[in-house]
């Protein structure tokens, strides 16, 4: 309340201040060049105020923003996965098309873990000759991988 008395009183006395002064100049040749330079300082008090009330802000805490945090890295991690799954996927294709098989489809299961290591839990195909296709994928990804048949 008391800023708003304040500023109402600056506006008054600048108002009080223009008319005195152009009442001095108004029939001389500088009456537009004062009244252009008066108008700049009343529209200079009166937005004053707001300009000091808009400095006034406190940052955020960084704590809370935790759970969107969480979220962008669920969402980047989703993402990786599903790149990483997608580039074994070729790679392991163009090796299977290598030894000459018509492979259809491929699908990699992959898991990403907390320390970055990448492994290969499953790997589903839909080929002519399913038997050559899991040899070609147990010997570039190990002899445990788990290597399904989906029919097409």
């Amino acid at each position: 309340m008391e800023g708003f008395k304040s500023c109402t009183a600056a506006v008054c006395a600048v108002s009080a201040g223009i008319c005195i002064v152009e009442s001095l100049v108004s029939g001389t040749r500088l009456r537009g060049q004062m009244k252009f330079i008066l108008d700049l300082v009343l529209i200079t008090v009166v937005i004053t105020p707001f300009i000091r009330a808009g400095t006034d802000f406190q940052l955020p805490e960084p704590g809370g923003y935790g759970t969107e945090t969480d979220y962008h890295i669920e969402v980047y991690s989703d993402a990786l996965r599903r790149q990483v799954s997608y580039n074994v996927s070729e790679v392991l294709l163009q090796q299977i098309q290598a030894a000459g098989i018509s492979c259809y489809k491929i699908e990699t299961e992959v898991n990403i873990s907390d320390d970055g290591s990448i492994s290969i839990n499953k790997v589903t195909l839909s080929t002519d000759n399913f038997t050559g296709a899991a040899d070609v994928v147990r010997r570039s990804l190990g002899a445990e991988t788990e290597v399904v048949d989906e029919a097409y």
